[in-house]
C-alpha cells in the first residue's frame, strides 16, 4: 500500500510540474525591464521584439487562448504612477504576415489575453491601470517567431 501511495503521489507532483513547464512563468525575469508614470506614457513607447516561442497556450489550463509565447516574459513594465487615473493600452503589431497574440500579467495577479481586436494585432486597454509590475507576452498565432513592437500608450 505504501508503494502504491508513493508512485500516486510522484504521478502527481511529475504531471503537475509538466504542466507548470508548459505555461508562462512571470517569475522568470523578463528579457527587458521598462518604467513609465502616465505622463511617460502621454506620448506612444514602442519596443522592437522578436514575438513567439515554445510554449503553446492552449496546453496551459490558467488561459482561454491560443498561441505561442517564451516562458519568461518579453518585457516587465513597471507603471510608477497613474494619479490621473488614465487608461493604459498595449498593441502588438507584427511584420506583414505576422499574426500576433499579446499576454499580460497585471500587478493584482489577473491574467489578459487577446488575438486580433485590431485586425490580426491584438491590444489589451486596461482602463484605471493601477500602479506595478505588468508582465508582458509579445506571441505569435503559429509556431513561427517574427518581429514586431510592443506600442505602450495612455488614454484620458
Amino acid at each position: 500500500m505504501r508503494f502504491i501511495l508513493s508512485a500516486c503521489v510522484a504521478l502527481a507532483v511529475s504531471s503537475s510540474g509538466a504542466a507548470a513547464k508548459d505555461c508562462p512563468d512571470f517569475t522568470i525575469e523578463a528579457r527587458y525591464d521598462l518604467s513609465y508614470s502616465e505622463d511617460d506614457l502621454w506620448s506612444e513607447r514602442t519596443h522592437s521584439i522578436a514575438a513567439g516561442g515554445s510554449v503553446e497556450l492552449w496546453n496551459c489550463s490558467r488561459f482561454d487562448g491560443s498561441g505561442y509565447v517564451a516562458r519568461q516574459p518579453d518585457f516587465n513594465m513597471f507603471l510608477t504612477r497613474n494619479n490621473k487615473d488614465r487608461m493604459i493600452r498595449f498593441k502588438v503589431s507584427g511584420d506583414e504576415g505576422c499574426d500576433t497574440v499579446l499576454l499580460i500579467n497585471t500587478p493584482s495577479g489577473s491574467w489578459l489575453f487577446n488575438d486580433d481586436d485590431d485586425g490580426i494585432d491584438p491590444v489589451i486597454r486596461v482602463r484605471s491601470a493601477e500602479t506595478g509590475r505588468y508582465d508582458i507576452w509579445a506571441g505569435t498565432f503559429g509556431p513561427d517567431i517574427c518581429m514586431s513592437t510592443l506600442h505602450i500608450e495612455a488614454f484620458p
